[in-house]
Parts: structure tokens; sequence; C-alpha cells
């Protein structure tokens, strides 16, 4: 039992102290639900020999396991996005921008484009120009949502934003793994019931009284972890699920505008130091 706990506590302080925020929610983590099956597995059957294992996941995790996994997820999850975009008719903030898109309302998205037009020092398409050259129009679209995506990393200004791109990379680096945690899912339930052989499993079956019977503590514990695992990569981590949270991080990316247009309090009150009037010192003449 201890061994099993030193296990999971190697486990959770390697999450713990892996990257920042994002890299941790949207990247690692993904790649450790693909694996949670096999993970629970080992844990619940194989408890007594975990010191051994403990040790060479340790050291297995400063080479660079964390890392490794990582950047698995985030490949997956990016190779699947451009699909997912030409899918879905461009990038999420690409489309909100669009005069064509009903998204945003026409007033403010007037003035969004006034305001993105200058910090990117381009002019923005009108309507007809938009339904002349759709492309063009699209180019200055990504390099106003380039701007915006580095002017927003500010976490205490921008949390909701910020949470929001978190789930958004979480759910496309998950659906990127999908195939792989089917995998994995399937093969944990095939080995926990396979694993003294298919003979044994039979008899098992021949001799249970109940269903209970069937299956040790440890066993029913990986069976259902994998099978629960099993249904949420087929039903939840979907290309419905992913849309959802793009458009959802989209349009909140663009109302930022209202906060980045917004004077700041320091620079305001920088400005007002400068202008406010210089107190006169000394003494003043007496009146007569």
């Amino acid at each position: 039992m201890n061994s099993s706990a030193g296990f999971v506590d190697i486990l959770t302080n390697m999450v713990n102290a892996f990257g920042d925020k994002y890299d941790r929610n949207a990247r690692l983590k993904p790649a450790l639900l693909m694996l949670l099956p096999a993970l629970v597995a080992i844990v619940a059957l194989y408890h007594d020999a975990l010191g051994m294992l403990g040790t060479i996941v340790t050291l297995v995790g400063g080479c660079g396991l964390p890392l490794l996994l990582a950047d698995f997820a985030r490949s997956r999850g990016v190779a699947r996005e451009q699909k997912l975009w030409e899918s879905w008719g461009g990038a999420p903030s690409t489309q909100l921008l669009r005069h064509a898109d009903s998204t945003v309302d026409p007033v403010s998205k007037a003035r969004y484009h006034s305001f993105l037009a200058a910090k990117i020092n381009t002019k923005f398409p009108t309507p007809a120009a938009e339904r002349q050259n759709p492309g063009k129009a699209d180019a200055v679209y990504a390099s106003a949502t380039k701007w915006l995506r580095g002017a927003t990393r500010d976490e205490k200004k921008f949390q909701l934003l910020i949470n929001d791109n978190i789930t958004y990379g979480f759910r496309r680096n998950a659906y990127g793994l999908r195939s792989f945690g089917i995998a994995v899912s399937a093969l944990t339930l095939v080995w926990v019931c396979m694993r003294h052989g298919f003979s044994p499993f039979v008899a098992r079956i021949r001799d249970a009284k109940e269903v209970e019977a069937l299956f040790s503590a440890g066993e029913w514990t990986s069976l259902v972890c994998a099978l629960v695992m099993l249904v949420a990569w087929l039903a939840l981590f979907s290309k419905a699920s992913v849309r959802a949270a793009a458009f959802s991080y989209a349009d909140k990316l663009i109302l930022a505008c209202e906060t980045l247009m917004k004077p700041d309090s320091k620079s305001t009150s920088r400005d007002r130091a400068k202008t406010a009037p210089v107190p006169r010192t000394g003494r003043t003449k007496p009146t007569q």
C-alpha cells in the first residue's frame, strides 16, 4: 500500500512541477489521460512491485518524460487543428472579425476594426472588399488576432480569456490523442481480462456464482477506469467539444478589445502628474 501511495505521489509531484499553468493543463494532462487506464491497472494490480517502478519513473521523469508527453500531445493537437478550422470555415477568431459574420454586432465590430487597424498599422477591408477578396481580408484579420494574443497575456487582467485558452488547448490536444486514448483503454480492458490466459478466464466465468466474483477488487477498479475512459474518448473528446471551446475563446479574445481600448490607469496617473501645476514655494509678498 505504501508503494502505491509513493508511486502516485511521484506522478503527482511530476505533474505539479511541470511547466506553467497552460503547459500542465492543456498539454501534459491530455497525455496523462491517454495513459490513465494503464496507470490505474499498474497501481491496482501490481502495487507490490511499485517500489522499483517508482524509481524508474523518477529517473525517466528527470530525463524529460513529461516534456516528451506534452510535446507529443501538442503536436497531435496542432496537426488536427488546421483541418478542423477548414471544416468550420476558417479560424474562429478570423470568422468573428469578418463583416459577413453576425456573432459580433456591427457597431462593436466597427470599433474593434478601427482599434486593431491602428495597432497593426493596416487598413481593414470594407464589406465590399471582403467579398471581392476573402483571402486578403482573412490575412488582415489573422494579423490582428495575432497581435491580440500577444497583447492579452496578462493573467490578472485577462484571467477568463486565459482559462478559455487552456480549455481550448486541452480539448484540441485531447482530440488529437483520441485514437491513442481509445487504443490504450481497449488494450487495458483486454489485458485485465486475459492476463492469466484465455482458458483461466473462461473457467472463471464458468465457475463464478455471481458477477462480483468474476474479478478481484483491483481488476474491477482497472476495468471500470478503462471503460469510463473509453466512453470519454468516444463521446466527450469530439469535434463538437473542440469547436465549442474554440469559439468561446475566440469570442473572449475579440471582446478583449474593450479592455485594451480603455486608458491604462497607471499611464493616466503619470500623465496627470506631468500636467499638474507645480505649487509655488517660499514666502508670498504681504498685501498692503
